[in-house]
């Protein structure tokens, strides 16, 4: 038996199917159209290739790349709600006219949310010219609501629409 080590196994089966691996040292691997189903990895290192998962890759470099989709909210200058299906994106009101130090509260719908989930919000733009700031962030059962205050202490009103990013992990 020349293709096989002293325990039998022949160097060239390369059929890993219900084995185990455990405090495993693999050298320059070459893993192609792999799939790992019910498996925890830990206390792992990867470098120099690709890592993904639903909606999430980490590319060589360690760039994060995050599955997202832009929505659009509506409603009025109290609230505004839309739905989304995405991890992250960017989201876009209807125009406001919220009052100088008011707030508007834009209340997104994403199923998997929890409360004491991390959420992200930065703001993206819009056409809104009047000074605007998130004032909060905060995840509850399948939502997240996203605070923007008008920043002008006096008259001003917005005059626009604001968009923003999210990004929501556990």
């Amino acid at each position: 038996m020349g293709d096989t080590k002293s325990i039998g196994v022949a160097f060239r089966d390369q059929d890993l199917d219900g084995s185990t691996l455990a405090n495993a040292t693999i050298t320059a691997p070459t893993i192609s159209s792999a799939t790992m189903t019910g498996s925890t990895l830990t206390t792992t290192n990867v470098s120099g290739t690709t890592v993904s998962a639903t909606n999430l890759t980490i590319a060589a470099g360690g760039n994060l790349v995050v599955d997202n989709a832009n929505v659009s909210a509506t409603g009025n200058d109290t609230t505004q709600t839309v739905t989304a299906t995405k991890q992250s994106g960017i989201v876009t009101t209807g125009a406001l006219t919220t009052a100088a130090a008011a707030v508007t509260e834009v209340v997104i719908t994403l199923a998997g949310v929890v409360a004491g989930d991390v959420c992200l919000a930065t703001l993206a733009g819009g056409t809104n010219t009047t000074p605007v700031e998130i004032a909060s962030v905060v995840c509850t059962t399948n939502t997240i609501t996203v605070t923007l205050r008008n920043a002008i202490q006096s008259v001003t009103a917005l005059n626009g629409t604001v968009a923003f990013h999210y990004f929501y992990c556990k």
